[in-house]
């Protein structure tokens, strides 16, 4: 049936309100408003193209790359085409994004944005000599770029100009704040000798137990997490009671709860005493960070403690620490992602592929086996940090800056820990939910865990 022009004028004004809606930042609105429109015009190219650009801004980034693949096979929109190739990108298929970046880059030799995304593809793909042709393209359009200095330091840093990354990682501090962690990003021997661990020092125990485990065994591993009793109120019930179903024999679960409220011990000891557990210890103690002028100074200070306190348990337990965020399920025994670290020293997710040295090494698994290398490590990755708190740039991203930065340090000027790369098909055993997927938490695979006489309180900040 013929559309009207009445009824196409209808159409096209929908589609013009789910772009301005869009535009506001109402994706529901958008969303649905561009579903309707796609229901009368299902091969509109803007339409499916305003459909993954929502889906992008969602994280939905399989979703977003389906209908943007539709959308520049109707019409190649410079918009689209970036956004696919952002997406492809994003989830590694770097020669497909490759592909479509280059239509853009080709058509408009002057775009920034396309040129510092083929700049990260080919830094992806670790074609570091051509990033860096592309970066430098991108940088006599914009010689201010926050963007081009960031990934000028970035490329550097992979071909080894150290000091030159440095100056490009300052710079990008110093035209954004925003990107104020890249100010963390430190090589040089200088600072190496300042966090150097030195022979027979101990972590500070300035941290408190809350309770003790109910039995003392010859536990094979510890299995530590580490957040704030917010966030365990969030993800804590799903996380232990994952662990006590499916990975808790022979391990010894060790929580360090940080800022706990004055309910919080009584709401644990009904968790254990419902999952009837005995293998689990609890210490906690309060973040020394005041929340004014910005939280995200106690924010930073949560995703740090784990790294300041896990030589001091390494010592302690004499036995490997395997450091989860507390946003994890376990859906299998962990020996076998224990085991595959074998004899080195600590096993790291090490991204791929490599973006920043911000991004590089993934801090959500860490495992730590019971070797002086790896004490060594972290207590260099605890004096990182605190070299930084101590003066005032508590900054997004300092934990894994500090892994990245202390291995690269100690590959330089030391004897750096033999590293075993614990990739995806190491890490089945456990499926990290991720905060900014909350949406994950309705899914049965996490829902499973939740028990109904166990939500948090109703009166959490």
């Amino acid at each position: 049936m013929a559309v009207s022009d009445s009824n196409r004028g209808t159409v096209a004004n929908v589609l013009a309100r789910a772009f301005d809606a869009y535009d506001t930042g109402d994706l529901e609105t958008s969303g649905r408003l561009c579903m309707q429109h796609l229901s009368a015009e299902p091969v509109d190219a803007l339409a499916l193209m305003l459909a993954g650009l929502i889906a992008k801004k969602e994280l939905k980034f399989e979703d977003a790359i389906s209908s943007l693949e539709q959308s520049v096979l109707i019409a190649p929109d410079p918009r689209a085409l970036t956004s696919l190739a952002d997406c492809l990108w994003r989830v590694g298929r770097l020669e497909q994004a490759l592909f479509h970046i280059d239509q853009v880059v080709a058509g408009y030799p002057e775009n920034l944005e396309a040129l510092l995304l083929k700049a990260a593809i080919l830094h992806g793909q670790r074609q570091f000599v051509p990033a860096l042709e592309c970066i430098l393209n991108a940088q006599s359009l914009t010689p201010d770029s926050y963007l081009v200095a960031a990934r000028s330091g970035c490329i550097l840093t992979e071909l080894g100009k150290y000091e030159l990354a440095e100056e490009c990682f300052r710079n990008a501090a110093r035209l954004m704040p925003a990107f104020r962690h890249c100010g963390l990003i430190q090589f040089g021997e200088s600072v190496w000798r300042q966090i150097a661990p030195q022979a027979g020092a101990v972590s500070t125990d300035d941290f408190a137990p809350l309770r003790a485990a109910d039995i003392c065994a010859p536990y094979d591993a510890v299995i530590m997490a580490c957040c704030d009793a917010r966030y365990f109120y969030k993800y804590g019930v799903t996380f232990v009671n994952s662990y006590a179903q499916n990975s808790a024999r022979e391990k010894l679960l060790h929580l360090h709860i940080l800022d706990p409220d004055d309910g919080f011990a009584a709401y644990l000891e009904r968790l254990v005493a419902r999952l009837g557990l005995r293998n689990i210890a609890v210490t906690y103690e309060y973040a020394p960070v005041d929340e004014e002028p910005d939280f995200n100074l106690r924010r930073t200070f949560y995703s740090c403690a784990r790294f300041l306190r896990i030589g001091s348990l390494l010592r302690h337990y004499q036995r490997t620490i395997a450091c989860f965020d507390i946003d994890s399920v376990f859906e299998a025994p962990l020996d076998d992602m224990l085991d595959g670290v074998g004899t080195a020293d600590v096993g790291l997710i090490q991204r791929e592929p490599p973006d920043s040295p911000w991004l590089d090494i993934v801090a959500n698994i860490v495992i730590a086996n019971n070797t002086d290398r790896t004490w060594r490590y972290f207590s260099a990755v605890e004096n990182f940090i605190r070299h930084f708190t101590g003066r005032g740039k508590l900054f997004w991203h300092l934990d894994q800056i500090a892994l990245y930065c202390v291995l690269k340090m100690m590959e330089r000027f030391d004897e750096p820990p033999r590293v075993g790369p614990l990739t995806a098909a190491t890490r089945v055993s456990i499926w990290h939910i991720g905060n900014p997927y909350e949406h994950r938490l309705k899914e049965h695979r996490v829902a499973r865990y939740h028990l109904a006489d166990l939500a948090p309180p109703l009166d959490l900040p």
